[in-house]
C-alpha cells in the first residue's frame, strides 16, 4: 500500500539530526598533572591603540563577556581608565581548564538524556544539570577551582543517571507525568482518593489523571510519544501492554471531560493507540491529532496523513489530514479545518527588556477565536501558558520570568475544532538593570575655547542609543563616537545620554565656554551636504556658501590645511560668501577668515570638507534564500552612510543606518531590489531574487520491480517535479520478502527523476516508504 503524507513528525525529524552527529571530546588529560592549573601564573598581555577590550579578551580567552572579569582582577574600575599601553593579566589557563571540564560534563549529560535520564533518572539528571549550572556561574564570577569541580561532579551524576537509565530501560512503567503546569490531580487503582501528580510520577494502568482551571500536563509513553491534557480535563489510562517477543505495543486512553492533543511516535513499534470517548470508539494510525468530550458533543481532529478512524453504533468515519468532525445527538458534521495563521510580532529571536510580552499574529479568515500556547522549550514539552478562545490578534504575556520562550496559535473555527498551529517562534525575556557603559574623553570639563564649534569624543556600548544634547549620535564599530558640537558665546553645557535596549540610561556631563576671538560672525549654509559632520561634493571640487555681519566688500581669506591661503573673495551686498575650494577623499580643515581694515583677523569659522564618490554599501545580516517556504522574508542589515533607502520602489526607515523589515513574498519567484542613496546623490543598487515554493513535491510516478528479469538487480524509480528543484538524496525503504530494506535515491531535478538501483535479490517486492524533498524544505512520502 502507497500512501501520500507530508512529513510533520518531529521525532522522525530528531532522530534524523542524530544521525552522524560527532561529539568533540576535550581530554582533562591533556593538562600537566604535575602541575596544578588553578596556580598557573597569569600570561601577560600588551592593550594597544588597535585593541578593543571585548576584542582583546576574546581572542586570549575565547569569551569576549569575560571583561568585567578581567578589569577586576586588573583593579581597573571602568572601560574609560585603560589606556593604550596597559599590561592586562589574563587567567588563560585557568580559563582553559574549566572550559574543558565544562565540556565533559555537557558530553556525559547528553549521553545519559539520550538514553531516557530525563525519565528513568530524573533527580540525578537534574543534580548533573544543577551542577552544571553552577559551574557556569562560578566560571562567569572568577571561581576557576570552584568551576572544575561542580563541573566534575555534573559529570559524576550524569555518569550515574547513564547507568541507571540503562539498566531501566526495560522496567514495567509505561509511562510519566513529564510536565505539569498548575495542579494536576491523579487517582491509581489503589487510590481511595485524589492526590496531586508531579513531575516524574510514575502512571499504571486504570489511573485517573484531571486537571484543573488553567492548569495542564504531559503524559510520555514509553516510546516518547505525548499526549498533552489540556485545562478542566479528566482521562483514564485504560491499557498500557508491551509484547516483549513482536516489541509491539498498544495503549488506550478514555476521555471523559476535557480535551487533549496528541503526538505519537511514528518511528516507534507501537502497534495501536485507541481513544474511548463515551458512546464513541476510535483507532488511529495517525500520529498527530486532537480530541474533545464534553456534555453535548464530541470533536475530533486529525492532523496527519494517516487516519483517524471512529466509530459510533453503526457508523464508521474516517478523518483524513487536516480534517475534523463534530459527533452530537443529531448526527455527524465533518469539515476542514483552518489553515495555519501568521505569526507578526515580535520578530524571530527577539530579546524583550520589557515586562510584558506582546504577541501578534496575522487574522486569519474564518477563526471565531485563537488557541495560544506559550512553552520553554521547541517541542512545547514544558508549558507555561495554554489559552483556548483567545478573541484578538494577541496577547500581552504578563508573569514571564526572564528566559526563552517559544509561541505558537491555531484559529478556531465557527464548529470549535482547532485548526493548524503556526509556525513556532521564539523570543528572550530579559531583566536588565545594569546602565549602559558611557565613557567622556574629551574635552575636559571647563574647557576654554575661542573658536565656535568643538569635538566631542567618547564611546559607549554598541547595542545603546546616544544622543549629544538631545541629538542622536552614530556610534562605531568599536562603539566609539566623534561629534562635533556648535558652541554659544558663554558657557555651554554638554549633555550625554546613553540608552540601552531595556531602557537603562547613563548620563554624562561637562561645561566648555567659548570667548570669540572677533566680533564678526560666519554662519556656513545648511544648504550644503553633509557627511558625519563634514561638507560633502561628489566631485573634486565643492562650492561654499555662507552668511557674514561684516560689511560689503570686506576681505575674506580662505585658508587650507596648516594655514596655507587658498582664496580670497569678498562680502557680497546682502552678506553673503560664495567660493569653490578643491577636496579630496580625506577629510581635509578650512578655516574662513574676515579681515578688518589693518588686515586683523575679525572673525573666522573652522570647516572640514571631503569629495564622497562612494556609494553607500547595503549589507545584509543573512545572505537572503534563494528558494523559501516562508510566505514573509525578514530583511535586516546595514545601508552604510545612506541618507535613504527604498526596497522596491518604496521608502525604507532607516534606524542609525539600519533597517529591519519583512517583505511579503507570493508564490513563485519575487525580484527584490533596495536602493541606498547618501547625502551627496551617491546610489547603490542591490538586487536578488527569492523563489517561494509552499507546495511539497509532486509524485507522478512510482516504478518498483525487476526489468531485467528475476536475476537482474532491483529498481526503484520515482518521477517527481517540483519549481525549486528536488535534493539529490531521497530515503526509502521497501520489503524484500518480509525484509526491511532501507537505502537512498539519487534525485536529477533537472528531469525530475530519482532512481536506485539494488542488487539482484529474490523475494516479493513492496515499497512501503519514499521521502521526496524539494529546497524549500517541502517534503512529501511516498
Amino acid at each position: 500500500m502507497v500512501r501520500l503524507v507530508i512529513f510533520a513528525n518531529p521525532m522522525r525529524a530528531v532522530m534524523a539530526a542524530m544521525v552522524g552527529c560527532t561529539m568533540l571530546l576535550v581530554s582533562s588529560g591533556a593538562i600537566d598533572a604535575e602541575v596544578d592549573p588553578m596556580e598557573a601564573p597569569f600570561e601577560h598581555v600588551r592593550f594597544d591603540e588597535a585593541d578593543t577590550l571585548r576584542g582583546l579578551v576574546g581572542k586570549y580567552l575565547h569569551d569576549p563577556d569575560l571583561w568585567p572579569l578581567v578589569l577586576a582582577l586588573n583593579n581597573i574600575a571602568s572601560p574609560a581608565d585603560l589606556r593604550p599601553g596597559t599590561e592586562l593579566a589574563l587567567p588563560v589557563r585557568q580559563v582553559t581548564v574549566a572550559d574543558q571540564a565544562l565540556m565533559n560534563s555537557l558530553h556525559d549529560i547528553q549521553a545519559a538524556t539520550a538514553e531516557g535520564a530525563r525519565i528513568f533518572a530524573p533527580v540525578e539528571i537534574g543534580q548533573a544539570l544543577e551542577n552544571r549550572d553552577a559551574a557556569i556561574l562560578q566560571r562567569e564570577r572568577g571561581e576557576w577551582r570552584q568551576a572544575v569541580s561542580s563541573a566534575a561532579e555534573a559529570s559524576d551524576f550524569a555518569r550515574e543517571a547513564l547507568e541507571i537509565s540503562v539498566a531501566q530501560r526495560d522496567r514495567a512503567a509505561e509511562a510519566v507525568v513529564s510536565d505539569v503546569q498548575g495542579r494536576v490531580e491523579g487517582r491509581a487503582p489503589a487510590e481511595q482518593a485524589w492526590s496531586n501528580r508531579l513531575p516524574n510520577d510514575v502512571l499504571v494502568e486504570y489511573e485517573k489523571l484531571r486537571t484543573l482551571s488553567n492548569s495542564s500536563t504531559q503524559i510520555t509513553f514509553r516510546d516518547l510519544s505525548r499526549l498533552r491534557l489540556n485545562p478542566n480535563s479528566n482521562a483514564t489510562i485504560q491499557r498500557m501492554r508491551s509484547d516483549p517477543l513482536t516489541g509491539g505495543e498498544v495503549a488506550k486512553v478514555s476521555l471523559a471531560e476535557g480535551d487533549f492533543y496528541a503526538l505519537l511516535n511514528q518511528l516507534s513499534d507501537r502497534t495501536s493507540f485507541e481513544i474511548e470517548v463515551p458512546g464513541v470508539e476510535t483507532t488511529t494510525n495517525s500520529a498527530d491529532f486532537w480530541v474533545r468530550k464534553d456534555a453535548e458533543s464530541a470533536r475530533f481532529v486529525n492532523y496527519d496523513s494517516a487516519g483517524l478512524q471512529i466509530a459510533r453504533g453503526s457508523e464508521v468515519i474516517t478523518l483524513g489530514k487536516n480534517e475534523g468532525a463534530v459527533l452530537t445527538g443529531a448526527g455527524t458534521r465533518r469539515a476542514l479545518v483552518l489553515d495555519r495563521p501568521l505569526p507578526m510580532a515580535p520578530a524571530p529571536g527577539a530579546i524583550i527588556y520589557t515586562a510584558a510580552a506582546p504577541l501578534a499574529w496575522q487574522k486569519l479568515e474564518g477563526a471565531r477565536g485563537y488557541w495560544l500556547e506559550v512553552a520553554e522549550d521547541p517541542g512545547f514539552n514544558k508549558m507555561i501558558f495554554s489559552r483556548w478562545e483567545v478573541e484578538a490578534q494577541g496577547v500581552s504575556m504578563t508573569g514571564l520570568e526572564p528566559g526563552h520562550y517559544y509561541w505558537r496559535v491555531a484559529g478556531l473555527d465557527a464548529l470549535g475544532l482547532p485548526g493548524a498551529w503556526s509556525t513556532p517562534r521564539d523570543f528572550t525575556l530579559r531583566v536588565d538593570t545594569t546602565p549602559p557603559f558611557l565613557a567622556l574623553m574629551s574635552p575636559a570639563d571647563g574647557t576654554l575655547v575661542t573658536v565656535p564649534e568643538i569635538e566631542v569624543l567618547g564611546a559607549s556600548e554598541l547595542s545603546a542609543k546616544v544622543v549629544l544634547n538631545g541629538d542622536p549620535l552614530k556610534l562605531g564599530a568599536d562603539g566609539s563616537f566623534l561629534a562635533r558640537l556648535t558652541l554659544e558665546p558663554g558657557e555651554n553645557r554638554i549633555e550625554l545620554a546613553a540608552t540601552d535596549p531595556a531602557g537603562n540610561q547613563s548620563n554624562r556631563s561637562l561645561t566648555v565656554s567659548y570667548r570669540p576671538a572677533a566680533t564678526v560672525g560666519i554662519l556656513l549654509s545648511d544648504a550644503i551636504p553633509r557627511v558625519e559632520g563634514a561638507l560633502a561634493s561628489r566631485s573634486g571640487e565643492l562650492t561654499v556658501a555662507a552668511k557674514t555681519d561684516a560689511a560689503p566688500e570686506t576681505v575674506a581669506v580662505v585658508s587650507g590645511e596648516a594655514g596655507f591661503e587658498l582664496l580670497r573673495t569678498r562680502v557680497g551686498a546682502a552678506g553673503e560668501l560664495n567660493f569653490t575650494i578643491p577636496v579630496k577623499p580625506e577629510r581635509q580643515r578650512f578655516t574662513i577668515a574676515v579681515l578688518g581694515p589693518g588686515g586683523t583677523v575679525e572673525g573666522q569659522i573652522d570647516f572640514v570638507a571631503l569629495s564622497d564618490r562612494t556609494a553607500p554599501e547595503v549589507t545584509l545580516d543573512l545572505p537572503p534564500p534563494q528558494v523559501t517556504g516562508e510566505a514573509g522574508l525578514r530583511l535586516s542589515g546595514a545601508a552604510g552612510d545612506a541618507a535613504e533607502l527604498e526596497l522596491n520602489g518604496s521608502a525604507v526607515a532607516l534606524d542609525a543606518g539600519r533597517f529591519d523589515l519583512t517583505l511579503p513574498l507570493v508564490a513563485g519567484r519575487n525580484a527584490v531590489e533596495l536602493t541606498a542613496r547618501d547625502a551627496v546623490g551617491n546610489v547603490s543598487h542591490t538586487r536578488f531574487d527569492v523563489f517561494l515554493d509552499l507546495d511539497p513535491p509532486e509524485v507522478t510516478r512510482v516504478d518498483l520491480g525487476r526489468p531485467q528479469g528475476v536475476a537482474g538487480p532491483i529498481e526503484l524509480r520515482v518521477e517527481a517535479h517540483d519549481p525549486s528543484g528536488l535534493r539529490q538524496a531521497a530515503p526509502f525503504i521497501l520489503s524484500i520478502d518480509g525484509e526491511e530494506v532501507r537505502g537512498f535515491l539519487h534525485c536529477d531535478g533537472a528531469v525530475g527523476s530519482c532512481q536506485a538501483s539494488l542488487p539482484p535479490r529474490p523475494g516479493k517486492l513492496r515499497l512501503i516508504e519514499v521521502v521526496i524533498e524539494d529546497y524549500a524544505g517541502n517534503t512529501v512520502i511516498e
